[in-house]
């Protein structure tokens, strides 16, 4: 059997040499500052990556983000330097991984397009009336659009 010379080293006291503890809860205190930021300017989906040497990187999961937050980075970098005054710039990645992590939050922040749930009788019949001189594919698709705004009031 083996003896070996050094005993292991506890793991707090490894956290504590490298400051992967400091840097891990610092990491997470800009992190909520920064999503309060992005939430504002309606992005989700976006994290911090990394702090190093002054400079923050913040993850975004498509290009789209990316351009978004380029935008705003002054802002982020003012509301982030009131908690971490050292921080120096604001660096912006793709990381297509969030994406798959994360598909909800960037489908969420697509617009929708709503519909309308009645159409007035009004309505209804303006189709009617400029159907009356159209070309017969157009007459009968406002035609078909009455027929159904009227059905759908009813």
């Amino acid at each position: 059997m083996t003896t070996h010379k050094k005993q292991p080293k506890p793991i707090s006291l490894l956290l504590k040499k490298n400051n992967f503890q400091q840097s891990t809860s610092l990491i997470s205190k800009l992190d909520i500052v920064l999503q309060r930021v992005l939430k504002q300017h309606n992005i989700n989906g976006c994290r911090i990556g990394n702090v190093e040497n002054g400079s923050l990187i913040i993850e975004s999961p498509t290009s789209l983000w990316l351009q978004r937050l380029q935008f705003i980075r002054s802002d982020i970098l003012t509301e982030l330097r009131q908690h971490h005054s050292s921080l120096i710039s604001i660096k912006v990645k793709v990381n297509p991984e969030l994406a798959k992590i994360s598909p909800a939050l960037i489908k969420k922040n697509k617009p929708v397009k709503k519909r309308a749930q009645k159409m007035s009788k009004d309505i209804a019949d303006s189709f009617l009336a400029l159907a009356e001189n159209a070309d017969p594919k157009l007459k009968k698709a406002l035609q078909s659009l009455a027929k159904f705004s009227t059905n759908k009031s009813e």
